[in-house]
């Protein structure tokens, strides 16, 4: 397996390279994939700063039930959205199955939950860069556009939580294109045997 990032200006891209699968991935937080794992210290004072006020003002929430039961919900939702923060998504190229999209979400680069969307190749009828308008910004994104048996179109959003530059979706795009080229190819000499064998 081999690890790169191949553009110098974006370490939060990184591919991944295995003889049976390629993984394109964007960190969420900017930093490579093979960078440490460890939270940055500004949150971290936060959290110790948090948990000091809350043992100073123990005493006055303590005396009460509701006031018990406000702060567990306060400390759940704290919790939970600290917990399910994107972590990174990647676009991973399985050769002779499809294209699979990832969402993990969990806390200081651990992935706790993992959403996955598979395109298999035959319903995959393109791959592209597309460009959407957000207030008064443009932002570019990659879009998978996935035809149903039953007929309508769906567009699968890569990178959608993260939307990371252009340079970064090129480079994802230009892999998946050689992939479904090399998967057309071999579609298409599969179909010229199959007519040359039922012609003799």
């Amino acid at each position: 397996m081999q690890r790169k990032t191949p553009l110098d200006g974006h370490p939060e891209l990184t591919v991944v390279e295995h003889p049976a699968w390629t993984e394109y991935r964007v960190d969420a937080t900017g930093r490579s994939a093979s960078a440490t794992r460890i939270p940055p210290l500004g949150p971290l004072w936060l959290h110790l700063s948090l948990v000091l006020v809350l043992a100073y003002c123990w005493d006055t929430v303590a005396s009460s039930a509701a006031r018990i039961a406000a702060l567990a919900l306060a400390i759940l939702a704290y919790l939970y959205s600290r917990l399910t923060q994107v972590q990174w998504e990647s676009v991973v190229i399985l050769p002779s199955l499809g294209v699979q999209l990832e969402t993990h979400r969990g806390f200081a680069g651990l992935s706790l939950l993992a959403a996955c969307k598979f395109v298999p190749w035959s319903s995959l009828d393109d791959f592209l860069i597309n460009e959407g308008i957000r207030g008064w910004d443009i932002r570019y994104y990659l879009v998978a556009i996935n035809r149903t048996p039953q007929g309508p179109i769906q567009l699968e959003v890569a990178f959608e939580n993260i939307l990371p530059r252009f340079p970064v979706l090129l480079e994802v795009y230009h892999g998946v294109q050689e992939a479904l080229r090399h998967q057309t190819g071999h579609k298409h000499a599969d179909e010229n045997e199959s007519e040359h064998g039922s012609n003799t």
